[in-house]
């Protein structure tokens, strides 16, 4: 597998008057930090990355209500869940189960689950043979079954940072220690503000490298329009979910 180098746009932090200067602040400060955990060599002066992901967490809690937190944990998912997919399909490259992971999050996000049971495979278990022979693949692997705990755990920021340090730390995105600096840039500067304002950020970082996010979303807004097909009986839906839903994808 071969990572391809790319220029991290200069993204502007003047993305939306809904981001709060409180956060803004946050942003900058934590963009100014030199981190060992990015293969840096500046002096850290003792910050860490996790640190900082916890205070960048800090500040959009501070900012929301626990609805809005969970709904901003569960775009955040699906934004590296978008930004792992190319790895698991770079060694699986049959696979469904990254497709039916995102339709199981939409369908449990707009639906309520009292009357049925999602017939869909979310587990990686027919791949087992795989395991342990690429830490690409298992990490990547990792960040989907996590993208299940955001929304069924009742703690979803431990199952972000855990995401996180996936792709940060370890080879989900992408191998070596190049880029490491700029795929945390994207996710600070791009994601961060684009989630808290319920839309997709404008780029996506993937194992190629940086591109457009336009270029990817398709397949994403397929697997929503499937749920919906799958679930026209459905009587008990979300509307507010799902409209929420619809926005984020429309961005």
């Amino acid at each position: 597998m071969t990572f391809i180098s790319c220029e991290v746009e200069k993204y502007s932090l003047i993305l939306s008057p809904e981001i709060p200067n409180s956060l803004r602040l946050v942003i900058e400060r934590i963009q100014g930090y030199s981190y060992a955990e990015l293969y840096e060599e500046k002096d850290i002066q003792g910050i860490s990355l996790e640190d900082s992901l916890i205070t960048v967490f800090d500040a959009i809690e501070k900012e929301k209500n626990s609805l809005d937190i969970s709904y901003c944990y569960f775009f955040m998912a699906i934004v590296m869940g978008i930004a792992v997919q190319p790895t698991i399909k770079t060694y699986l490259r049959r696979e469904t189960i990254t497709g039916n992971i995102f339709q199981y999050l939409f369908q449990n996000w707009i639906y309520p689950q009292d009357n049925y049971q999602p017939n869909l495979n979310v587990s990686f278990r027919d791949y087992q043979n795989y395991w342990g022979q690429y830490q690409a693949l298992d990490e990547a692997v990792d960040v989907f079954e996590n993208m299940l705990q955001v929304l069924e755990s009742v703690k979803p920021r431990e199952a972000i940072l855990n995401i996180l340090d996936d792709c940060f730390q370890g080879y989900a995105i992408f191998p070596g220690s190049q880029g490491r600096r700029e795929l945390f840039d994207w996710w600070l500067l791009d994601v961060v503000p684009s989630v808290f304002c319920g839309r997709l950020p404008k780029n996506i970082h993937t194992l190629k490298g940086v591109d457009k996010m336009t270029k990817h979303i398709s397949k994403i807004r397929n697997y929503f329009w499937k749920v919906v097909e799958n679930n026209q009986s459905q009587v008990n839906i979300d509307l507010e979910k799902q409209n929420l839903l619809l926005s984020f994808l429309a961005r």
